[in-house]
């Protein structure tokens, strides 16, 4: 074993938090300010609204973020992980963020150090050192000195990242693909409008269902009873909560159904896990002879303002009330029908793409602890990666 401050000291790596920003030095143009919230899934997705001002770069220094580095979420959720991609904007780490650079490849494979960051030996030692404080779960940097990685030989590390990193490249490719089919459904949407469209009110074109209040004496573990899709699924699409109870307006949600959720921001989404029953505060919106595709395209504007009007209020709420006095521009005739001939088989393809991505994210997390304990050689381990992505 090697502890990471050993690492540090030998020169084969160096590590930090991020910058403790004062409120007066926030300003743009400026670095925008990574945080936890913005990284999840080996992504980093840089979304908030703060900046530090440029005039601080002196005291900022080596916490701007740099391309390849490794980055872990050290404060409240301990443990997400990320290596930062080739940057379109220059950003700066918060301090519940700690990166890690690689000076000494010979030693150390970046991308095996992010897989061991995931593994049952770190979350173990993070474990131990994280609930040591009544507060949110928190390692500082003297914690970090002292967590133990395995002496395993570079090649090794290469091979094992070679194995796990062939599944996270073809997750990163149905990611991308998705996306892009977001943007050329958006496109064709948008050009159908602006051949023929005219406003409707929102339930002359949409049907809306309700989620029902399940009570919680008959919830359950996962595996009995029946999946129970609540509001915080909508993040992972994995049900945490199952329920033996029966209703007689229940809603079962299928792969592919668009969703809202009716507190704290309003997003369609397309549902990618099991069938589910809907619990109250999220809703699923079809179309009266409109196909998904365009049910989620619809949803933007109204959800949007609506979101925008209730902007002040503590905690934001959707109603039935706020949709029946919206309205959708539903384009018409010969434009209607190419929008749906092609968007529709575009929608189905990429709720297809993006449940072969979970698919394979439950591969790469069920090989990652074999192969990093060593209970599965690197060959039979680069066997079961080619058959997920093969079979996927």
């Amino acid at each position: 074993m090697t502890t990471m401050g050993a690492l540090a000291a030998d020169g084969v790596l160096s590590y930090s938090d991020g910058y403790r920003t004062k409120r007066g030095e926030h300003g743009q143009p400026g670095y925008r300010i990574l945080r936890v919230a913005d990284v999840a899934d080996g992504v980093v997705s840089p979304a908030g609204s703060d900046y530090v001002s440029r005039d601080r770069v002196g005291q900022i220094r080596e916490k701007l973020a740099r391309a390849n580095d490794v980055i872990l979420t050290t404060k409240g959720t301990v443990g997400r992980v990320a290596i930062v991609p080739n940057l379109e904007e220059e950003l700066v780490y918060s301090p519940q963020l700690c990166y890690f650079r690689v000076i000494d490849d010979d030693r150390i494979d970046r991308r095996w150090l992010s897989y061991w960051f995931r593994s049952e030996d770190f979350l173990r030692q993070a474990s131990h050192r994280a609930n040591n404080t009544d507060m949110a779960a928190y390692i500082n940097l003297t914690d970090i000195g002292s967590l133990d990685l395995p002496d395993v030989p570079v090649e090794e590390q290469r091979a094992i990242a070679e194995v796990l990193g062939a599944l996270d490249d073809k997750i990163a490719a149905n990611r991308q693909c998705e996306s892009g089919i977001d943007e050329l459904v958006r496109a064709l949407y948008v050009g159908a409008v602006e051949k023929s469209a005219v406003p409707r009110p929102f339930f002359d074109v949409l049907e809306v269902d309700f989620g029902e209040s399940f009570k919680g004496e008959h919830f359950s573990e996962p595996g009995h009873g029946r999946p129970l899709l609540r509001i915080r699924d909508l993040r992972t699409f994995e049900c945490q909560t199952w329920t033996t109870e029966s209703r007689p307006r229940e809603t079962l949600v299928l792969p592919g159904d668009v969703l809202v959720g009716m507190d704290g921001e309003f997003r369609a989404k397309y549902w990618l896990g099991e069938p589910s029953l809907l619990n109250q505060r999220v809703c699923r919106v079809r179309g009266r002879g409109v196909g998904n595709a365009l049910v989620y395209e619809l949803l933007r504007a109204p959800l949007t303002r609506i979101e925008r009007s209730k902007t002040g209020t503590t905690v934001i709420h959707l109603n039935k009330s706020d949709l029946a006095q919206a309205t959708v521009m539903l384009p018409e005739g010969e434009a209607l029908a190419t929008f749906e001939s092609r968007a529709e088989p575009l929608a189905r393809l990429r709720v297809a793409k993006a449940q072969e991505r979970k698919t394979l994210s439950r591969a790469r997390d069920a090989l990652l602890p074999l192969l990093m304990s060593g209970k599965v050689t690197i060959q039979d381990a680069g066997s079961r990666s080619r058959r997920s992505c093969d079979g996927a």
